[in-house]
C-alpha cells in the first residue's frame, strides 16, 4: 500500500511555525506521522506559544492532516475545538442527530456533482473537535486480510463504505476517518494484511477504538484467527511470495512487516 504522502514531502516550514519540527527533528508520536502520510487526522494534540498570522497563542488544541494541492503540493491543515458543531450541507437534522448521539458511526450520502454525475459521501462526526468529516468510498483502500480471513470483493467495498463488516470469528470492523488508526473494531486489536510498497504486508494495530453504538464492549480475548495470523507474521515471507500478485496472494497465507497506521483516507 503505497501511503498518501511521501514523508520527504511533509511541510517542514509549516510543522516548525507549530513547534512540530525542532532541530532536524519531528515532534511527533509515530502514530501520528503515519495517520498524516495516509491522509488521516492525528489524535488530539496540545501546542503551546504559537506565533501565527502576527497572532500569539498561548495554547492551541487540534488534530493535524495533509491535503494535496491540485498542483503536486502538500499543505498542513488544522482542525480545532469548534465551539458549536459545524453544520454539513447534505445532512437533515435527523441524520445528523444520529451521528452527534453516536448511534452511527457513518451516514452514506449521494449527491451531483459539477459535472451532473452522481457520487457517494461518507459522513462522519468528529465528537473531538466537532465538526462532521466526509470522504468518497474509492479514497479508502481496503484491507486484504483481517485477523488471517480473505476480504471478498463485497466485504472490501463495504468496509470502504463504511459498513460493519462481520467476520467469519464472530469480529466486527469499520472504516473510520475520524480516528487515526482508520479503523473501528468490537475487539481492541486486530492484525491486518495490505498492499503496502508494492508487497503485502501485515499491519498489527492495538488500541482499536469501539464500535459505535456498541453496548456489548470491546471484547479483550484474542481470537483463532487473531493468533494464527500473528504467528505466520513472524515467519517472514518466501522469496517467491515477494512475487505474487495480490490476487494470488489471497489464497496463500503469508506474513511480513509491521506498521502503526492504516488506510487511506482524505480529511476534509
Amino acid at each position: 500500500m503505497e501511503t498518501f504522502i511521501k514523508e520527504n514531502e511533509l511541510p517542514i516550514k509549516e510543522l516548525e511555525k507549530l513547534g512540530l519540527y525542532q532541530e532536524g527533528k519531528l515532534n511527533l508520536s509515530s502514530e501520528d506521522v503515519d495517520a498524516l502520510l495516509a491522509g488521516r487526522r492525528t489524535d488530539m494534540r496540545s501546542m503551546f506559544h504559537l506565533k501565527m498570522d502576527g497572532f500569539e497563542i498561548r495554547q492551541l488544541d487540534a488534530k493535524l492532516s495533509l491535503n494535496r494541492n491540485p498542483d503536486g503540493t502538500v499543505t498542513l491543515n488544522l482542525h480545532p475545538i469548534y465551539k458549536e458543531v459545524k453544520p454539513h450541507p447534505l445532512l437533515s437534522e435527523e441524520e445528523a442527530r444520529v451521528l452527534l448521539d453516536g448511534k452511527l458511526q457513518s451516514i452514506q450520502k449521494v449527491y451531483e456533482q459539477a459535472d451532473k454525475k452522481l457520487a457517494m459521501l461518507i459522513i462522519e462526526y468528529d465528537k473531538q473537535t466537532r465538526e462532521f468529516v466526509s470522504y468518497h468510498p474509492e479514497q479508502v483502500e481496503a484491507p486484504i486480510k483481517v485477523n488471517g480471513q480473505v476480504m471478498s470483493e463485497e466485504q472490501q467495498k463495504a468496509f470502504q463504505r463504511g459498513d460493519v463488516i462481520e467476520l467469519d470469528e464472530g469480529t466486527r470492523i469499520q472504516h473510520s476517518a475520524t480516528d487515526s488508526k482508520g479503523i473501528r473494531s468490537d475487539r481492541k486489536a486486530l492484525i491486518l494484511s495490505v498492499l503496502m510498497d508494492g508487497g503485502i504486508s501485515y499491519l498489527l494495530l492495538r488500541g482499536i477504538r469501539n464500535l459505535a453504538g456498541n453496548k456489548d464492549g470491546q471484547k479483550e480475548e484474542y481470537t483463532k484467527g487473531y493468533n494464527q495470523a500473528l504467528a505466520d507474521s513472524m515467519v517472514g515471507i518466501p522469496k517467491r511470495e515477494k512475487e505474487m500478485t495480490v490476487g494470488e496472494h489471497k489464497d496463500y497465507e503469508t506474513g511480513s512487516q509491521y506498521s502503526r497506521g492504516y488506510g487511506r483516507t482524505s480529511s476534509r
